[in-house]
C-alpha cells in the first residue's frame, strides 16, 4: 500500500520537474529570440546589456545548478554510482566556471576574452569528465575483450563523426593561419571531445551496458543537446556572427537544465517504471527498440566505414583534389579499427560457439539422463522432441511418439482439463504450471502387486519457442500409496469393512439425503454372542477367521446402497434406508441375524455363535451421534435380555413390563423374539 501511495507523489514530482524545465526553456528561448530587449549589435563602447548577462552568467548559473543537483545525488548514492554522479557534477561545474569566466571578461572587465583563456580550458574539460562518468556509471564492459571492443567501437564512431564534421567546420579550424598552434589545437580539441563523448555513449548503448533508467536517459538527452549546440557553434559562419544571449544559448540552457533534473528522474519514476513495464504494449515497444539497437550495433562498423570513405571522396573532389592528411589518417584508423573489430568478432563468435556446444552437450546429457519424460508440445498438442526416458517410464520408443498428438496418450476423462490448462498457461504470463493427469502406457506395467495400463503422471509446463515443454514424472506408486493410506484410514484392516469414521460420515450423508428421499434411516448395531468361546477353543486364528466370515455374510445380507462396518472386536454396525413403517430395516435385521447364526466351519472345526442386534430409527431432531447411541443401547438391551435377540429402540419414560406372548414390550424398548444358540460348541468331526 505504501508503494501505491508513493507512486502518485513520485509521478507528480517528475511531472513538475519536466514542466519547470519546459517553462524555463521556453522563457529563455523567447528571451533569446527577442534578444532580451537589447540591440542586436550594440555600438563600440556601448554598455553591456541584459542579453550579455543572460548569455554568460545565466548559463553559468544553470550549469552550477546542474553541478549541485548531481553532487546531491552522489551524496545519497553508493559505490560506483556515487563516483559517476560526482564526475557528472564536475563536468557541469567546469562548464559553469567557463561561462562565468567568459562573462567576467565581457561584463566586468569589458574586454573580449583572450584566446586561449581559462574559459577555453574549462570548456575543454567538460567532455572528459562526462565521458569518465558515463563509463563508471555503466560499470564498463567488464573483461579485457569488452574494453577492446568498446575502444574499437568508439574509434569507429568517432571517425565517422569526425569525417562527417570535417567539411562543415573542422577543415576551417585546421586550415586557419592567424592563430597559434595552441589556439588551433584547442579549437579542434573542443569539438573532438564532443565527438568522443557522443561516440562513447552510442558505443555503450550498443554494448548493452548498465540499465540507466530515466536518470541516464535524461542525462544523455541533455548531453546530446549541449553537443548539438557546440556543433552548431563550430560552423564558421555561425561562430563569426555569434553574440551572447542569442538563440544558440537557448540550446545550452536547455541542456544544462536537463542535467539538473536528470539525477532525480529515476528516483521519482522508479515505481512508475515498474508499473508500466508490466503493460504488454510497453514491453513490446521496448523489445522492438532493443532489437533495432542490436541490429544497428551490428551494422554500425560498416556504416562508419562508408561515412569515412564518402568524406574522403568529397574532400578529394573539392578544390585542388587533394585529401587533407588528417582526413587520410582518420580513414586509415577507421579501416584498421574495422579490420581489428571484425577479427575480434570472429574470435568471440568462435568462443561463443564452443561455449554453446559445451552447454548443449551438458543439457543434452541432463535431458537424456533424466528419469523424467521431457517432451516439446506445440499449442495444438502435437509432440516434437521426446526424451529417451519415455521408454522405461511408459514403454514407448521416443521416435514412435514424434509428430503425434499428446491427447492420444492422455486419459479421455483428463483430456479436456489438460487442454484448458495448456491454453490458460499459453495465454498467461506465468513461468511454469503444474497439472496432473493419467497417461496410457504402451502395455500394462507393474503397480502395487498388479499391473496398470493408465499411469498417474505429475507434469510441469514451461514455455519453449511459442510452444511448451511438457515434463512428466510417473507418480503411480505414490498415488497408489496415497489411495492405500486413505483406504486404511477408513476401513478395517482385517475384514475390509468400513470403520467407525467412515460409518459416521456415511450416516451423516444418509441423514442429509433422507430430507430429500423421505425414506426412514435405521442404524443396526450387532454384537456376536459367545465370540470369546471361539477364541478360547480355536485360538486367535480361529477368531480372525470367524470375523472375516462374519464380514462376508454381512455384505451378502444387506442391499446395494446399505453400509456395513466393523467398529472393533466383535462389534459391527449397518445403515439401512428402509421403506414405509421401517419394515425394510426389520427385514434386514432378521436376515443378518439368520446369516450370523448359521454354523461356521473354521480351521477344520465347526462353530456356532449368536448375534444380539439393536435397531434405532431416525426421529425428528435426532443427530447421527444420538442415533448411534440409541442403537447401541438397544443392542445392550438385547444382550441383557438373553442374547441372540433383535431389539428396536423407542424412547419412553417408563420401565418395561412382561407380556405372556413371548415378546416383551416396553414403553422405552421393544424386545423382538430371537432364537438363542449355545456358543463355542465345537464339533470334533473333521
Amino acid at each position: 500500500m505504501a508503494a501505491i501511495r508513493n507512486r502518485p507523489a513520485g509521478t507528480a514530482r517528475a511531472a513538475a520537474a519536466v514542466s519547470a524545465v519546459a517553462v524555463l526553456a521556453c522563457a529563455y528561448t523567447v528571451g533569446s529570440v527577442l534578444h532580451w530587449g537589447s540591440p542586436t549589435r550594440p555600438g563600440e563602447g556601448a554598455p553591456y546589456t541584459l542579453a550579455d548577462v543572460m548569455g554568460d552568467f545565466g548559463l553559468a548559473a544553470v550549469a552550477a545548478l546542474a553541478a549541485v543537483s548531481c553532487a546531491g545525488r552522489a551524496l545519497v548514492a553508493h559505490g560506483r554510482l556515487r563516483v559517476s554522479w560526482f564526475l557528472f557534477a564536475a563536468s557541469a561545474l567546469v562548464a559553469g566556471l567557463g561561462n562565468g569566466v567568459w562573462g567576467w571578461y565581457e561584463i566586468v572587465l569589458r574586454n573580449a576574452p583572450p584566446s586561449p583563456s581559462v574559459a577555453d580550458w574549462m570548456f575543454l574539460f567538460f567532455g572528459p569528465f562526462a565521458m569518465a562518468g558515463t563509463v563508471v556509471h555503466h560499470r564498463g564492459p567488464g573483461a579485457a575483450i569488452g574494453w577492446l571492443k568498446l575502444a574499437l567501437d568508439g574509434v569507429l564512431i568517432a571517425g565517422a563523426l569526425f569525417t562527417g564534421g570535417w567539411a562543415v567546420a573542422l577543415a576551417h579550424e585546421a586550415g586557419s593561419d592567424g592563430g597559434s598552434p595552441l589556439r588551433v589545437a584547442l579549437s579542434l580539441a573542443y569539438p573532438v571531445f564532443d565527438i568522443l563523448l557522443v561516440s562513447l555513449v552510442i558505443a555503450l548503448r550498443f554494448q548493452g551496458g548498465r540499465r540507466d533508467g530515466a536518470s541516464m536517459a535524461t542525462l544523455v538527452a541533455g548531453y546530446s543537446v549541449i553537443v548539438v549546440s557546440d556543433a552548431i557553434w563550430t560552423i564558421p559562419s555561425v561562430r563569426a556572427d555569434y553574440t551572447s544571449g542569442e538563440l544558440l544559448d537557448a540550446g545550452w540552457f536547455l541542456g544544462y537544465l536537463m542535467l539538473a533534473v536528470a539525477p532525480w528522474m529515476s528516483v521519482w519514476t522508479r515505481g512508475v517504471q515498474r508499473h508500466r513495464a508490466r503493460h504488454w504494449m510497453h514491453a513490446s515497444l521496448a523489445s522492438g527498440l532493443r532489437r533495432a539497437l542490436f541490429l544497428l550495433g551490428l551494422l554500425f562498423p560498416y556504416i562508419a566505414g562508408v561515412i569515412c570513405l564518402a568524406g574522403i571522396m568529397v574532400d578529394g573532389l573539392n578544390g585542388d583534389h587533394r585529401v587533407h592528411p588528417a582526413l587520410l589518417a582518420t580513414g586509415g584508423t577507421v579501416l584498421t579499427a574495422l579490420v581489428v573489430r571484425q577479427g575480434v568478432t570472429l574470435l568471440e563468435n568462435q568462443r561463443l560457439t564452443r561455449q554453446l556446444s559445451v552447454r548443449e552437450d551438458h543439457f543434452r546429457s541432463l535431458v537424456q539422463g533424466s528419469s523424467d519424460v521431457i517432451m516439446t508440445v506445440d499449442p495444438g498438442g502435437r509432440l516434437g522432441y521426446v526424451s529417451p526416458a519415455v521408454l522405461h517410464v511408459f514403454g514407448y520408443a521416443p521416435e514412435s511418439l514424434a509428430d503425434t498428438s499428446l491427447y492420444h496418450l492422455v486419459h479421455p476423462d483428463d483430456r479436456r482439463p489438460v487442454a484448458r490448462a495448456m491454453q490458460r498457461f499459453l495465454a498467461g504470463s506465468a513461468v511454469s504450471a503444474a497439472i496432473e493427469c493419467r497417461i496410457r502406457a504402451a502395455q500394462p506395467l507393474p503397480l502395487d502387486g498388479g499391473t496398470a495400463l493408465w499411469r498417474h503422471a505429475e507434469s510441469t509446463l514451461t514455455r519453449h519457442r511459442g510452444g511448451l515443454v511438457f515434463t512428466c514424472r510417473d507418480v503411480s506408486d505414490r498415488v497408489a500409496l496415497q489411495q492405500q493410506l486413505a483406504y486404511t484410514a477408513y476401513h478395517d484392516s482385517l475384514t475390509g469393512l468400513p470403520n467407525r469414521a467412515l460409518f459416521a460420515e456415511r450416516l451423516e450423508q444418509a441423514l442429509v439425503q433422507r430430507s430429500v428421499s423421505k425414506h426412514p434411516v435405521a442404524v443396526l448395531f450387532l454384537d456376536l454372542d459367545w465370540f470369546k468361546a471361539v477364541n478360547d477353543a480355536g485360538g486367535h486364528a480361529a477368531g480372525d477367521a470367524l470375523l472375516t466370515e462374519v464380514a462376508a455374510r454381512l455384505r451378502g445380507s444387506v442391499r446395494t446402497g446399505d453400509t456395513v462396518a466393523r467398529f472393533g472386536g466383535d462389534e459391527f454396525a449397518a445403515i439401512v434406508q428402509g421403506g414405509p413403517e421401517g419394515r425394510t430395516a426389520h427385514d434386514v435385521a432378521h436376515r443378518l441375524h439368520a446369516a450370523l447364526t448359521r454354523p461356521y466351519l473354521l480351521l477344520g472345526a465347526r462353530f456356532v455363535v449368536g448375534a444380539s442386534i439393536g435397531v434405532a430409527f431416525w426421529r425428528l431432531g435426532a443427530t447421527a451421534a444420538e442415533l448411534m447411541r440409541e442403537a447401541d443401547l438397544a443392542m445392550y438391551q438385547a444382550k441383557a435380555g438373553g442374547k441372540g435377540r433383535v431389539v428396536t429402540y423407542r424412547p419412553a419414560p417408563t420401565m418395561p413390563s412382561a407380556r405372556a406372548d413371548g415378546v416383551e414390550h416396553a414403553d422405552g424398548v421393544t424386545y423382538m423374539d430371537g432364537n438363542t444358540f449355545p456358543g463355542g460348541a465345537r464339533d470334533t468331526a473333521r
